[in-house]
Order: structure tokens, then C-alpha cells, then sequence
């Protein structure tokens, strides 16, 4: 898997990568945070696709693929990542004509991450669900894999990572994708997920590459994340299997407080220590001075 461009931060007794991840800003806001990025030591942009009915039933979500076509107009090293993309919501072989385009514009800066979304997600926009997610990511994986390779005529090479929460979707994308994206995990469940994905990975001849979001936001705001995810049936059950009961031990044993940056860094070390390759911040609930703040001083 092609690393590009790569800062990296010590942390603890390793050294690892350090992203951002940021959800429906402003075009102009994730230009910013491109440069921001190339200022600060941070290796990559990841944008999540947020796109969905509001409870009011209007329509919210700012496209990523926009967005990060804008930032690498203006930037030269950071790279950037559609994190993930609810790929059944659209045709297969049009996301990879995106993930080439962006990865054509940028030189070579862009992954694409994949996931199936989830079934309340769906169910809001009135599309299909599918009936089985892992069979039907086996077959996306080998498509996109398939097209960034060999497939597309430009923009070729664009890693594909698997949006994973329970084992078997990390088997999968282990064994059939460049790596995984990772969210809401402890340090010790990220230290075993990372080691089942290194497992399978060499049984099929790959060394996944391993993305975390880890939150870092007010607690308000995290307890607000906390309730709604747990009311998602895939992360109810994520975070059961990792002894997490409650919103508030959620918070504790996988967010971030950006009211404590200081303390956020030596908390970072763990999850660095766990073998992840990309941690990415993901900040919300802030101002962008705050926020800009806060993301400074993991790196200073």
C-alpha cells in the first residue's frame, strides 16, 4: 500500500502516524484544514460521509468528495480519505470513478474507505439494506480492489479500507482490502483487533493498514455521540463486546477530552502502543479556533 507523504508523531515507545478526522464542514473549513495539516505534522484528512434525513426530515450532510477535490487544489503533501463512504447507496463502479478522480487530482494522495452503513441509516433514506453485509463487502472489496488496480483507466492505485466493527468485518477486510478504518475502540479491543487483522492478513499475503478514530471533543459533546451511536444496533453490540454498559464508560474508555489536550496526549499512547497505524482526532462540538487549538497541541 502506497504511504505518500508521512508525518509522524512519537508517542509512547512508538512512533506513529497522527490524522484528522472532521464531519460536514464547510468546503472552504476543510481547505483550511488541509494546510493546517501540512503545518501541524498531521499525515492525512479523513472525511466520513454523513449524508441523511434529519429527524425534521429535511436533508444534511456535506459531500466529502467535494470537499477534498478543493483541498487538494491547495495542498501538496497532506493525504486525504473518504472515511467511510456508505458504498451501497450507490453503483460500485461509479465510487471508483470518484476514488480515481480525487486520486488522479491529487497525485496520488487519496484512500478510499468503504462500509456498508448501517440499517437505520438506510432506512431513513428509503434504500435497500443488504440482506447479507459481509457477502455483499466480500463482492465491493474484490470490485474496488479489482478497479483500483487494473480496473480504471487513470487515477489508478487507490487504497480501499473496510470500515470494521465486529470481527468478522475486520477478517474480511483484512484478508481482501489495503487495511481497515476503526472506531469507537478501547486500547486493549484495538490491540486485538490489530492483531487478528495482522493475522489474516499474512495467511492471505497482505499487511493491512489500521485507522482509528478516536474522538476528541467536549464531554458534552461526546456523551451526545456516545447515546446516539449506542442507539444503532451494530454499535450497541460494539460496544458490549468490549465490556462498555453505558454512555458514559463508552466515553471514558474510548474518547478524548479536548478541555485537557495535555492529558488527551499522554492518552493517545495507548492506542499508539496498540499497533495502529493512523490515529486519527476526530473533533466536533468545537469552534474552529478551538478545535484548531486543540489539534495543535497533540502535535507541539
Amino acid at each position: 500500500m502506497c504511504r505518500r507523504f508521512v508525518a509522524v508523531v512519537p508517542l509512547g515507545g512508538r512512533v506513529v502516524e497522527l490524522g484528522i478526522c472532521m464531519r460536514d464542514l464547510p468546503v472552504a473549513q476543510v481547505v483550511r484544514l488541509g494546510k493546517f495539516a501540512e503545518e501541524h505534522g498531521f499525515s492525512s484528512i479523513y472525511l466520513p460521509e454523513t449524508g441523511n434525513r434529519t429527524p425534521e426530515g429535511g436533508l444534511g450532510g456535506r459531500s466529502p468528495w467535494i470537499s477534498l477535490a478543493a483541498m487538494f487544489a491547495e495542498t501538496e503533501h497532506v493525504g486525504g480519505a473518504v472515511g467511510v463512504a456508505a458504498a451501497p447507496f450507490r453503483s460500485l463502479p461509479h465510487l471508483a470513478l470518484s476514488a480515481a478522480t480525487l486520486q488522479e487530482q491529487s497525485g496520488g494522495r487519496f484512500s478510499l474507505g468503504v462500509g456498508v452503513s448501517h440499517r437505520e441509516a438506510a432506512d431513513r433514506l428509503g434504500v435497500p439494506f443488504p440482506t447479507s453485509p459481509l457477502r455483499w463487502m466480500e463482492v465491493a472489496c474484490d470490485e474496488l480492489m479489482g478497479q483500483s488496480r487494473f480496473g480504471v483507466t487513470f487515477g489508478q492505485g487507490f487504497p480501499v479500507l473496510v470500515g470494521a466493527l465486529g470481527p468478522k468485518m475486520v477478517e474480511l477486510g483484512s484478508a481482501r482490502s489495503d487495511g481497515l478504518v476503526l472506531n469507537w475502540l478501547t486500547p486493549q479491543h484495538a490491540r486485538e483487533t490489530v492483531e487478528l487483522a495482522r493475522e489474516i492478513g499474512t495467511a492471505n499475503g497482505r499487511t493491512p493498514y489500521t485507522v482509528l478514530y478516536v474522538r476528541l471533543s467536549p464531554y458534552e459533546a461526546l456523551h451526545t455521540d456516545a447515546v446516539n451511536y449506542d442507539a444503532m444496533a451494530n454499535y450497541h453490540h460494539h460496544f458490549e463486546r468490549q465490556g462498555l454498559t453505558s454512555p458514559e464508560e463508552v466515553v471514558a474508555g474510548t474518547c478524548l477530552r479536548s478541555d485537557d489536550v495535555g492529558q488527551a496526549r499522554e492518552q493517545l499512547t495507548a492506542w499508539a502502543e496498540a499497533g495502529i497505524d493512523l490515529v486519527c482526532a476526530y473533533t466536533h462540538g468545537l469552534e474552529q479556533a478551538e478545535y484548531e487549538a486543540a489539534l495543535a497541541a497533540l502535535t507541539a
